[in-house]
């Protein structure tokens, strides 16, 4: 059978409610026989396999066919220096081990940080028992500009990289296809994953911490749960969003939060009426219990701003998606990677124990960095 009308039916069938024999012949315009032949290969495979059944039309029940979550793992690396958090998910995301670490911030010496980072990421899976023969791939995120798995810090109070090819130092540490992304890009698809978001534009904005007491904003714009990137993967980001440390110095609570407040207001007035999002976001873990308070003096200050010059037609939240969200984003970015490109599944052997010839990985880390 023709290779990409297996992918194609697997890819039907990777969706949360999965698919029955009819609504994939509807929907790829197949035959029944073409139907029941590739759903035959795949469930051999232990790809997909029956998850119950429903009615169409009022008719007799039919099989309902989705894709086996346990097949592989995927695994999401966040570098939040000075923080390295990781997390093992299977291929619906759903995280089944975490780990934190402290590392150094890499200032010095970004090749040995990333180095030590896949050494601790290898050991951590040794201890868990799972072999990397069964990992779909590592989706790793960094606070930087990231152009063809190479990633560069910008900011006085950033580590100072500068095209560090991250994703080769990682893939020669680590037996795995590597995924680089914005971290920020990485913690709005969990949030997006979180609220079951698939559809409309969501700007996603995370006040994290730097290395030198201040403040970061980073941003996010997600179009049909898609991160947009640009044309040269800096869109979404937000012009010098921060407030140094030596502002923040010195300033009592509230002081702090006006002016964390002042900041925001001022670069989303630009932003709503650019983007035009249905849905803002804020992650604000590092408010603690001021989340609330900074989220409804953004309200305020925004309908203030933006009075009579644009209607109120977004919602502004916080994010309900918390912990080591952008390690989670990592994963989630590399299940969509893998339901993208379903050959990978398949030629690896549905994580069956078949190892993968060098020339079929060879090829599919080639067409993975087009």
């Amino acid at each position: 059978m023709r290779g990409d009308t297996i992918f194609s039916v697997l890819r039907e069938v990777w969706t949360s409610d999965g698919a029955t024999r009819r609504e994939i012949e509807s929907s790829l315009r197949l035959s029944r026989p073409t139907v029941d032949k590739a759903l035959t290969e795949l469930m051999g495979r232990g790809l997909i396999g029956p998850v119950g059944t429903r009615s169409n039309g009022g008719g007799r029940p039919a099989t309902v066919f989705r894709v086996n979550g346990s097949v592989c793992s995927v695994v999401g690396m966040d570098l939040e220096l000075p923080q390295l958090n990781c997390v093992l998910s299977d291929l619906w995301g759903n995280p089944l081990h975490r780990l934190t670490l402290t590392m150094p911030d890499g200032s010095a010496d970004p090749i040995a940080l990333l180095r030590e980072a896949g050494e601790k990421l290898a050991g951590w899976l040794e201890t868990l028992r799972v072999p990397w023969l069964e990992v779909g791939g590592v989706g790793v995120g960094v606070p930087a500009f990231v152009t063809d798995g190479m990633a560069s810090f910008v900011g006085a109070t950033m580590p100072p990289w500068r095209g560090v090819v991250v994703r080769d130092v990682l893939e020669r540490e680590i037996p795995s296809r590597v995924y680089v992304h914005h971290d920020t890009h990485l913690m709005a698809l969990a949030e997006a994953r979180a609220r079951e978001w698939t559809d409309g534009t969501l700007l996603y904005i995370a006040l994290r911490p730097g290395l030198a007491g201040d403040v970061r904003f980073g941003a996010s714009l997600l179009v049909d749960g898609r991160a947009y990137r640009g044309a040269h993967g800096y869109g979404g980001s937000l012009y010098r969003a921060f407030v140094a440390g030596e502002e923040l110095e010195g300033r009592g609570r509230e002081e702090r939060l006006d002016l964390l407040v002042e900041k925001a207001v001022g670069f989303l007035v630009h932003a709503l009426t650019l983007a035009d999002p249905e849905r803002v976001i804020f992650y604000a873990e590092l408010l603690g219990e001021d989340r609330e308070w900074f989220l409804a003096a953004c309200r305020r200050r925004l309908r203030e701003a933006l009075a009579g010059e644009f209607p109120e037609q977004y919602t502004l939240t916080l994010a309900v998606e918390r912990g080591p969200t952008a390690a989670l984003g990592g994963a989630i970015a590399v299940v969509h990677y893998l339901r993208d490109n379903p050959e990978f599944l398949w030629e690896w052997g549905g994580g069956n124990g078949k190892k993968v010839p060098t020339a079929v990985s060879n090829r599919i880390k080639a067409k993975h960095r087009r």
